[in-house]
Parts: structure tokens; C-alpha cells; sequence
């Protein structure tokens, strides 16, 4: 049986940094990338994306390409097979997405190995696991989630600090974990192509789901291809800068919009959607769901 996940939307996050790997937390130096769009680690958007469709705790593609467009990325182009893929194959999808469409390259596929663990992280309403060696680095993800769209906006656009986030460990500006999920579905990789693998449970209380990326990890034998997908898209996905810049007069809405609702979650007991990250080498904080550790 699955474990529970909490009616309070949740993600948990587990970062290794192997030798080379290293360089992820501290320059994000690795693979080039095309001309891209948006924000790209190291750095990180200057707040949360909170307009008031994503306090239901249901946030979908609406909202999603509000917060993208607040940054300069175009709108999310879902492939037709969309309602066909596994909700696996999906989070996968969606992560690549977030990935090309600031031009960087993408995961190359996933792994029947990896997603192996990332199951009994999903299973388990945990962190997923790390194979034992063959690997120069990467990270994993967990979130308990409404929907993987849910997921992916927590994961991307909601894991900063400010009472409307969901980082449970990033409690304040400057905290370490803080955009420590996002920092993971953009990393550039070093030592190699990038191999992920995915996992899905449900209980009765939603749906969780686990990702473990990993760079320099064998690409042989993968179980579903970025390349396979390709054909499923209009046309191909790369680089998607906002049609348009967002107005001045539509960032002060939305700003306006975070400010309200961080006025009205101040003081209440528990933040509904948290999640976050903890810097410190091999320590984690009680409740933070993340780890960091340096080789």
C-alpha cells in the first residue's frame, strides 16, 4: 500500500553531488545550451508565481503558462498522445518541456533501473533512492500531489520562500533549499547525457510521484524516449520565448496578486503547499524532506 500523502500538497527533494557533480551547486556549469529563455540556475525567479487559481490546491496548464509567461517562456505545447501517456511518462514529458523550452538539452529517456526506485519512492511517500555507483551525479524529487501538473507547478514556480510557498525548507529568503526542486529539473548536467527515472502511486488521498535524475548513468535499454516522443508534437518543442513581454502594468497585478495572498496565509497554522530543500553537507532538517551531500 501506497503511503498516505497528506491532503496538504507536499514535495520532498534529495540531491547527490558526486565529485564533478559538485559544480551543479555552485555555477551550474555543464552541457551548452542554445540561446534559451527564462531564468536558468544559478539563478532563480525573485518570488514565488501565486495568482489566486493556484491557492485551490488544483493548479492546471493556466496556470502554469501565467507563471511561465511572468518569466518570458511561451506556453506549455502538450504532445497529442498526451492523454495515452503513463502519468510517468508524463512527468517526464512535462520536465523536458520545462528543460528545452528554456533551451536546454533534454533527458534522454527513462530507465527501467531507475524507475525501479523512483517507484518505492513514490510507494513510500519518500525521497527515492540512488542506484549504488555508476553515476557522477544528479538528484531525485518527490511530491504528493493533486496531479502531476500540480506537481510540476510546485516543483517550478512555487518553491521559494513567502507564505504562499511550498518549500518546507526554504522557511525564510536565503534558506539553502530554497528553488532547490527547480534547481534539479534544470540542471545542466555534467559527465554526461542525462537518464531519469519515474514513479507513480495513489492512495486515497491523491497521488504521488518521484523522479531521480542522474547524469553519466548507462542511456542502454531505456523504457521511454525523449526521441520516440518527438513525433507526438506539432512541431518540434525548443527554446519558447513569451509571444510577447509581459506589461508592466500586468507584473504589478500579479505581484499584487502574491502580496494578497501572502497577507491572507500569514499566521494559519499550516501552509497548505510546502516543500524545500536543505544545503547544509550531509545533514538534513527534521521535516525539510532534503538532503544535500558533497563527495
Amino acid at each position: 500500500m501506497p503511503a498516505a500523502v497528506p491532503n496538504s500538497l507536499q514535495i520532498r527533494s534529495l540531491v547527490a553531488l558526486l565529485a564533478a557533480a559538485s559544480v551543479f551547486a555552485v555555477s551550474g556549469a555543464g552541457v551548452a545550451r542554445a540561446a534559451g529563455a527564462g531564468t536558468l540556475p544559478p539563478h532563480n525567479p525573485v518570488a514565488n508565481c501565486a495568482p489566486a487559481a493556484a491557492a485551490t490546491g488544483q493548479p492546471g496548464l493556466a496556470v502554469i503558462n501565467l507563471c511561465r509567461g511572468s518569466e518570458g517562456v511561451g506556453p506549455l505545447r502538450l504532445p497529442s498522445n498526451w492523454g495515452l501517456l503513463t502519468p510517468v511518462e508524463q512527468g517526464f514529458v512535462l520536465i523536458n518541456l520545462e528543460r528545452v523550452n528554456r533551451g536546454l538539452v533534454p533527458i534522454v529517456g527513462l530507465s527501467p533501473v531507475l524507475d525501479q526506485l523512483a517507484s518505492q519512492g513514490a510507494a513510500a511517500g519518500s525521497d527515492p533512492s540512488f542506484p549504488a555507483g555508476g553515476f557522477t551525479g544528479g538528484g531525485a524529487i518527490w511530491a504528493g500531489a493533486s496531479s502531476i501538473i500540480a506537481a510540476d507547478y510546485m516543483w517550478m514556480y512555487d518553491d521559494g520562500p513567502g507564505a504562499s510557498g511550498s518549500n518546507l525548507a526554504c522557511p525564510s529568503t536565503g534558506a539553502p533549499g530554497c528553488w532547490g526542486h527547480r534547481d534539479i529539473i534544470l540542471w545542466k548536467g555534467t559527465g554526461g547525457p542525462l537518464v531519469a527515472g519515474g514513479g507513480y502511486a495513489t492512495s486515497g488521498a491523491g497521488a504521488s510521484f518521484a523522479y531521480v535524475v542522474l547524469a553519466g548513468y548507462p542511456a542502454a535499454g531505456l523504457s521511454f524516449t525523449w526521441a520516440q516522443e518527438l513525433r507526438y508534437f506539432s512541431r518540434r518543442p525548443q527554446a519558447e520565448l513569451a509571444a510577447r513581454a509581459v506589461s508592466a502594468r500586468a507584473r504589478r497585478r500579479l505581484l499584487a496578486r502574491r502580496r494578497l495572498l501572502a497577507r491572507r496565509r500569514h499566521g494559519a497554522p499550516a501552509v497548505t503547499q510546502r516543500h524545500g530543500s536543505q544545503g547544509k553537507p550531509a545533514q538534513s532538517a527534521p521535516g525539510s524532506g532534503l538532503t544535500i551531500t558533497f563527495g
